[in-house]
């Protein structure tokens, strides 16, 4: 029995597929499947449905992910508590790049102020930081959330959650940019805008395709430049390559030339407020994370 073969399980949960479960544990899909197929011979029953897509866990499969929560806490908290006091105060965040540079430290400064704890971070992108939470690897998952993009289902029954702050993405350009002749957002079908767009795989990828079918305006605009990644689309932005859609967050915290907000319009049409979220699982019951939960809850 090797217990990470509950921690590969979690991911597969998180991620739907095969393919980006084996990317996130590092190994190839062929290792990966045989490491689930494993487990499920060592549980005794299917886990996985893999007759259908995608794919879905099987009822015991069901039952079996609420006790893989659990025994994933319970490894955690047995490994903090094996003498190492230090490592029991210890609570660790997952959450992007940008929140983790602009936002924690004041925060973690307001939510720790009462107890002796410390922290380490988790840094990745939306994907990541659940896989790495839903995986036992964090005790607190921080993270975006829009109504009709929710980014990954956490079940209710199985996790808290708490709103902690909001932000808005929006359409941002570098000076340099916005004032080069023939500029004009949101363009025009001769002369189109330079667009630094996000991965299909971005969460933020549909956040702005949801602005863009919303708006009552049309975007004229030819894709130069794609990264998943805000902070990359920052960079090119800020070397004025092209439009961004950022979040405040990552348009303010880059070292390097300022970028300006491009949605002038009452309505602010171009933008979406979305908020900065919180989670805790139900089953992490060590005293340290319900302590910085409450005073998160307070903060809130």
């Amino acid at each position: 029995m090797d217990t990470g073969w509950f921690y590969d399980f979690l991911a597969l949960i998180e991620t739907g597929n095969f393919t980006q479960a084996a990317s996130f544990r590092n190994c190839s899909q062929a290792a990966f499947s045989r490491r689930i197929q494993n487990l499920e011979n060592w549980a005794g029953a299917k886990l996985i449905d893999r007759s259908v897509y995608p794919m879905q866990l099987t009822r015991a499969g069901e039952k079996f992910h609420q006790s893989t929560l659990r025994l994933t806490s319970q490894l955690e908290d047995a490994r903090a508590e094996l003498g190492l006091h230090q490592a029991s105060h210890n609570i660790k965040v997952a959450l992007t790049y940008a929140l983790g540079t602009e936002k924690l430290p004041s925060w973690w400064k307001q939510w720790s102020s009462r107890d002796e704890i410390s922290c380490s971070t988790l840094i990745g992108n939306i994907l990541e930081t659940t896989s790495a939470f839903t995986s036992g690897l964090a005790d607190i998952l921080i993270s975006y959330s829009h109504p009709l993009y929710p980014g990954f289902r956490l079940e209710e029954g199985l996790y808290e959650k708490i709103v902690i702050g909001t932000d808005t993405l929006a359409p941002y350009g570098s000076k340099e940019l916005v004032n080069s002749s023939g500029f004009e957002f949101p363009g025009t079908p001769d002369q189109p805008i330079p667009l630094l767009n996000y991965s299909i795989q971005s969460y933020f990828s549909k956040v702005v395709q949801h602005i863009l079918d919303s708006s009552e305006a049309e975007l004229h605009s030819k894709i130069v430049f794609e990264s998943e990644m805000s902070s990359i689309l920052a960079k090119a932005a800020q070397q004025g390559l092209g439009v961004a859609w950022l979040t405040g967050t990552s348009a303010l915290h880059d070292i390097g030339p300022a970028l300006r907000p491009l949605d002038a319009t009452a309505a602010q049409i171009w933008s979406q407020d979305l908020d900065i979220v919180a989670y805790r699982a139900h089953a992490n019951r060590r005293k340290h994370v319900l302590r910085l939960w409450a005073a998160m809850r307070e903060a809130g």
